[in-house]
């Protein structure tokens, strides 16, 4: 059974789509100020001041929405080298079980510790040098994007903790077959 067909990640597929559609647009912005400060500069040798810094809200929200997308589509990098030592599914999924209660566990604390920062930068009220622009439109990004890997490690957790209780005891995978 693929872990994209289950309910939850049903439901959370408007947040994926949200998500490819803020990651474009970020993408799309940073291309766009980039480009825009290169033709201001070599083309027409005034550069514009506060660029580099107007810069740095969407990567700001790119990098951490590329991490938020990894964990949506159980992508981002892991080193499965325990697997390798298990024949049967179920110990499979039990191992990734527990790797996901991990991840949840240490994303629990990430996401406390953003919204501690959340809170600071609404306290400090800081403003960026140039242009002014409160820095908690970029500083923002770390406890939402680490809530939103929050919700998807759970679900990953929830998945395959079901894949682990539906599975037979004795079901054997070739090695021609990759486990989910």
């Amino acid at each position: 059974m693929e872990t994209r067909q289950f309910a939850l990640r049903r439901l959370l597929r408007p947040l994926d789509i949200a998500l490819d559609a803020l990651i474009v647009l970020s993408i799309l912005s940073i291309t766009a100020l980039v480009f825009g400060q290169v033709l201001l500069r070599y083309v027409f040798r005034s550069p514009l001041m506060g660029i580099e810094e107007l810069t740095y809200f969407p990567t700001t929200w790119l990098y951490l929405f590329a991490a938020v997308k990894a964990s949506s589509e159980q992508s981002h990098l892991i080193a499965r080298v325990l697997e390798i030592f298990f024949s049967r599914k179920k110990h499979i999924y039990f191992l990734r079980c527990v790797a996901a209660v991990v991840a949840s566990g240490i994303l629990m604390w990430l996401t406390y510790w953003g919204y501690d920062f959340l809170k600071y930068t609404l306290r400090v009220e800081k403003l960026s040098d140039t242009l002014f622009i409160p820095w908690v439109y970029s500083e923002a990004s770390v406890f939402i994007c680490m809530l939103l890997m929050l919700v998807y490690t759970a679900v990953e957790c929830i998945e395959y903790g079901y894949l682990f209780l539906t599975t037979p005891r004795e079901s054997l995978f070739s090695s021609e077959e990759e486990v989910l």
